[in-house]
């Protein structure tokens, strides 16, 4: 099967509407996403919670790289064809996001209802990944093939907003005005993508788009002639050196004596801001010199970024306090900012390689790839830097990652430029 005939038909007219419930879906994913993996645990630990607890309540972040195994079930099945098949899941489970934090805000203190309140959050997770399923295949069946670089980019990009709401807003609110106040606002925003969700009409699925069962259905994707050397070779290597580099900022950081608001502010919302350009700037690359030159430039971009963070981490460097300030925060945003541009052109090959008929089946698997070696990468990283120190544990994570650019600039749709 070529590689030609696997992406939405060409021809179809996306509007700004479908462009804003992009966004907003992605926005809200991470919204949640960041609140639980970055202002939960914040919240918790200023009230006392001990460092196991903390450990296990980031283990619901394992729900994400396994939604593939539930991702045909949503490719096949929909709880109101009439609506949509993938608005249909929206307009369920956007609200089951809603209420989930809504619960949560019963509770006046989380440190009393945490058991509980772990509970919720692993709902919230599980509706927010199948609903990234059924985002996913819209995004694949909804944007025709010129539009696939641009829709890596709204992805991409949107989850960086997310990320600042989430992770930063969140912490800002509740320091003003308490739990129950972040956890509204929280609630707001995601209800808020029910507006677009609302007004979206889906065009109804051709017959011939008839999704295939059992493991063709999971796993067909991959024998497809070029797959499997990207999607089980090049991008978890990507996925893996980038989240190697990512993981060591914070620690590296308090290590070198920072505090950790100013840590917080640095990795959750000014590192944010350059991403979010990043992703912008990583889609129209893509559509204007391609997706090869793009992965070239954020492997750079990260490179630089490195290569400051380097004298700050690296124990003997000898670097002045008032110098590494400025070489950290440029460092974080580097790392941070080419990961953005090289994460933009791998998603928009995802888009192209996904099969309509298995939108939400071929998309997910992908990603689920890339977030596998991501949390491999994270790890492996730590237990490096604990073993040979952050200057060896950086050098690897770099490293690894161009290795994956190199073995990814071989897949011919990365030579596509729209």
């Amino acid at each position: 099967m070529s590689t030609m005939t696997l992406s939405a038909p060409a021809g179809i007219r996306t509007n700004r509407g479908f462009w804003g419930l992009l966004w907003a879906l992605y926005t809200t994913q991470f919204i949640g996403a960041a609140f639980l993996s970055t202002g939960l645990v914040g919240i918790l630990r200023d009230g006392g919670t001990d460092l196991g607890t903390l450990g296990a309540l980031q283990l619901l972040a394992l729900v994400w790289p396994v939604k593939f195994l539930w991702a045909p079930l949503i490719d096949r099945w929909a709880p109101g064809r009439a609506r949509g098949h993938y608005r249909s899941w929206l307009l369920v489970l956007q609200p089951l996001m809603v209420l989930a934090l809504l619960a949560m805000a019963v509770f006046a203190d989380p440190q009393d209802s945490l058991r509980v309140l772990v509970i919720l959050a692993a709902a919230f997770v599980l509706f927010s990944a199948t609903q990234d399923i059924a985002a996913d295949a819209l995004s694949v069946r909804g944007l025709d093939r010129s539009q696939h670089d641009l829709g890596a980019g709204v992805q991409v990009g949107a989850s960086y907003i997310g990320t600042v709401i989430g992770g930063g807003l969140a912490l800002l609110i509740y320091d003003a005005w308490g739990w129950r106040a972040a956890v509204i606002a929280l609630a707001l925003c995601t209800a808020a993508a029910m507006v677009p969700v609302l007004r979206h009409r889906e065009p109804e699925r051709a017959a011939s788009n008839a999704q295939p069962r059992g493991l063709s259905g999971m796993f067909g994707m991959l024998a497809v002639p070029g797959a499997k050397a990207w999607a089980l070779g090049g991008v978890p290597l990507v996925t893996f050196g980038s989240a190697a580099v990512w993981s060591l900022v914070t620690p590296a950081l308090v290590d070198a004596g920072w505090s950790l608001a100013f840590i917080g502010a640095v990795t959750s919302m000014i590192a944010a801001a350059p991403a979010l350009a990043a992703a912008l700037l990583g889609g129209r690359l893509c559509r204007r010199r391609g997706r090869g030159v793009t992965l070239l430039l954020g492997a750079g971009i990260q490179l630089l970024g490195g290569v400051c963070l380097a004298p700050v981490v690296w124990p003997g460097a000898g670097v002045d306090q008032w110098l590494q300030v400025p070489l950290g925060v440029v460092g974080a945003c580097g790392v941070l900012a080419g990961y953005t541009v090289m994460n933009t052109g791998i998603y928009a090959v995802n888009l192209d390689l996904a099969r309509p008929g298995c939108a939400g089946a071929d998309f997910t698997l992908l990603s689920s790839i890339g977030m596998l070696g991501g949390s491999v990468g994270a790890w492996a990283a730590l237990f490096l830097a604990g073993m040979a120190g952050y200057g060896a544990s950086l050098v690897f994570g770099l490293a690894v990652s161009v290795a994956g650019v190199i073995v990814c600039r071989s897949h011919p749709l990365l030579a596509r430029r729209a």
